[in-house]
């Protein structure tokens, strides 16, 4: 009896220049198209890399973002499934563009600034005192925890953020939100950590303060401090983050 030929999911249409971004909008359309539906079991890495005639690096780039934002679920031993959500595969379209154009550092820096003015206005009204606390000691431990690696330190960095979205009590803002963070992730990883830890700290404790206090004053502060915070990402040599 002979074995039934796998069907490919995936053809190579693969440029030169980013890959991994080329092939998250590959999903996007198939996705889209409805080629891939909500629990659709996905390619292997090995099956993807013959499929796309691509090397394991961008694929599995492309697969850490895609699962980061919630748009795969890998799970150990079964393989990679589209995540069955339907709040993120409704959202998948706007978020797919998103990742899309994450290549306009300019516009992606701005859209980050204005959207973290509107979070923590939304905080502001919502912060509850167990949120607060949970917010101080995600600070507390960044402070503490200078001398880990970039990665580790950008991961750290990001939980607080997190929570911060989390604080909206906003599913679509937090979907977005945690879009646009992963989109940051690599470029916080390039930036000088040396300068730049200090400076989250700093950016961090004005937030607290923000939220504790409820002061106009402190929030048109901390406004300031992210747009000069982001004005320095525009610069030849980066030396602020967060």
């Amino acid at each position: 009896m002979k074995t039934p030929v796998k069907k490919k999911l995936f053809d190579s249409k693969i440029g030169q220049k980013k890959k991994y971004m080329e092939i998250i909008s590959i999903f996007k359309d198939k996705i889209i198209s409805g080629e891939l539906k909500l629990g659709d079991k996905i390619p292997t890495e090995a099956e993807l890399m013959e499929q796309l005639g691509l090397s394991r690096t961008p694929i599995r780039e492309a697969i850490k973002i895609l699962e980061a934002i919630g748009i795969i679920e890998i799970k150990r031993g079964d393989g990679m499934f589209l995540r069955g959500t339907t709040l993120n595969m409704n959202l998948n379209p706007l978020i797919m563009s998103m990742i899309l154009q994450s290549g306009n550092i300019k516009a992606l820096i701005e859209f980050r600034q204005y959207f973290e003015h509107m979070i923590i206005e939304l905080v502001w009204k919502h912060c509850t005192a167990q949120e607060y606390e949970k917010l101080v000691n995600s600070c507390n431990q960044l402070e503490t925890s200078l001398n880990l690696d970039t990665r580790a330190w950008v991961e750290m960095d990001l939980q607080f953020h997190y929570l911060v979205l989390d604080m909206t009590h906003n599913s679509f803002i937090i979907e977005i939100g945690k879009t646009v963070y992963e989109l940051f992730r690599s470029k916080m990883e390039n930036i000088d950590r040396k300068i730049s830890r200090a400076n989250t700290i700093t950016t961090h404790k004005l937030y607290l303060k923000v939220l504790k206090d409820k002061n106009e004053k402190d929030f048109g502060r901390l406004k300031r401090k992210i747009a000069s915070n982001y004005s320095n990402l525009y610069s030849t040599r980066p030396h602020a983050s967060s």
